[in-house]
């Protein structure tokens, strides 16, 4: 318990001491973060956007991309996120490159030097999300804000994303390894435009996914070709309202000769409780106990899913709420806390002999490693598909 107090401590510390990031000026000193701005960036609000590198000592990379809601209508668009959320509001997702995301790159095992990470020495793309389309959308659309004002919304993640990774392969072209993951809705990204990502590393045999903290039941398809208009190639994968479960089963089909995937989630998270039960009843981002229950079993559905269509895939599944001190769920609600590769507990957090850095060691390594296979509740029927 004091360890984990003083991790916490140190966290919050670091959040704030990590959002000084020195600007790309064309010289690269080995293993230090940098900010640079692709031609053409630029966020859901008009403002500039931009991504953030590091290059390691060994000719692998890790792409990480960066969580923060989403939308999935017009209403949803008027919402922005603030810096903290306040109950009883509304709050969807970052409108803008926020100065917090910059320090997630340097968080837990993504730091440069902690050694007991699988990715310690790698080389780093971290892009950050500030487009509210899970780093797909390529389009734009006027939309009305809480003030009456007309506005138009950038969606263009997938064009950030794309103009990131031209960016980086000038500096690590042909990666040995490659990890894709994300949290939060970089974990939707990670499995909605994987393949994609995979594809601008042909040569590259040795490849993982890792999609932490994401499952939601929406009409995917509807977002993708009126709101953030994505490419054909990542619409083609939609056949469900579980995009998780389709993009992971797609990155499998086109990749399984070179890609390991890995699945990381609570079981009960509260974020995406609070989402999806906005989107069932439109008009609150509560979280009673039933709709932790109906995130329960969306979740298990997902994994029973996956372990069917996926025969390599590896999770990691907990009750466990990193958020309190000792680990206890919400009381009233049973709600666990949201993603938690970040966070430096998860290291040494142990479930069914394998703490969570062994658990992600294995899983790049090639393992298929299953951890919580007790808390998947009976698979209910399935939905027919979109």
């Amino acid at each position: 318990m004091f360890l984990k107090y003083i991790e916490w401590i140190k966290l919050l510390g670091d959040m704030k001491r990590y959002q000084k990031v020195d600007d790309y000026n064309g010289q690269i000193k080995a293993n230090h973060l940098y900010k640079f701005y692709p031609e053409g960036g630029v966020c859901s609000d008009g403002s500039p956007y931009h991504g953030l590198f590091r290059k390691g000592n060994v000719n692998k990379l890790i792409i990480a991309l960066d969580g923060g809601g989403l939308i999935f209508d017009k209403l949803s668009a008027a919402y922005p996120s603030e810096d903290e959320y306040v109950e009883g509001t509304l709050s969807f997702y970052d409108s803008y490159c926020k100065p917090s995301k910059d320090a997630f790159a340097r968080l837990g095992l993504f730091h440069e030097k902690c050694k007991k990470s699988p990715f310690y020495g790698w080389s780093l793309l971290y892009v950050p999300y500030a487009n509210g389309d899970l780093h797909a959308g390529r389009g734009t659309f006027e939309y009305t804000d809480t003030e009456g004002k007309n506005r138009t919304f950038y969606a263009h993640g997938n064009i950030n994303l794309n103009s990131c990774i031209d960016f980086i392969k000038g500096i690590c072209p042909n990666p040995d390894q490659l990890v894709v993951l994300g949290c939060s809705a970089g974990g939707f990204g990670t499995a909605f435009v994987g393949n994609d990502i995979l594809n601008r590393f042909p040569d590259c045999k040795d490849c993982t996914c890792i999609v932490d903290g994401a499952a939601l039941d929406l009409d995917y398809k509807e977002c993708a070709e009126n709101l953030w208009q994505v490419p054909d190639s990542i619409k083609a994968q939609i056949k469900s309202s579980n995009v998780v479960a389709d993009g992971l089963e797609y990155i499998y089909e086109q990749q399984k000769d070179r890609v390991k995937i890995g699945y990381l989630i609570s079981i009960k998270d509260g974020v995406l409780t609070r989402f999806q039960n906005y989107i069932d009843i439109r008009k609150e981002m509560g979280w009673p106990p039933e709709a932790t229950e109906r995130m329960h079993q969306i979740i298990s559905d997902t994994v029973v899913r996956l372990k069917e269509s996926v025969p390599n895939i590896s999770f990691f599944l907990y009750d466990y709420n990193f958020n309190d001190i000792n680990g206890k769920p919400v009381e009233f609600n049973g709600a666990n806390s949201h993603c938690c590769l970040w966070v430096p507990e998860f290291m040494r957090f142990k479930r069914e002999g394998y703490t969570g850095i062994q658990w992600l060691r294995g899983v790049v390594k090639g393992e298929t490693i299953r951890i919580g296979d007790s808390l998947i509740k009976e698979a209910s029927c399935p939905k027919d598909s979109i």
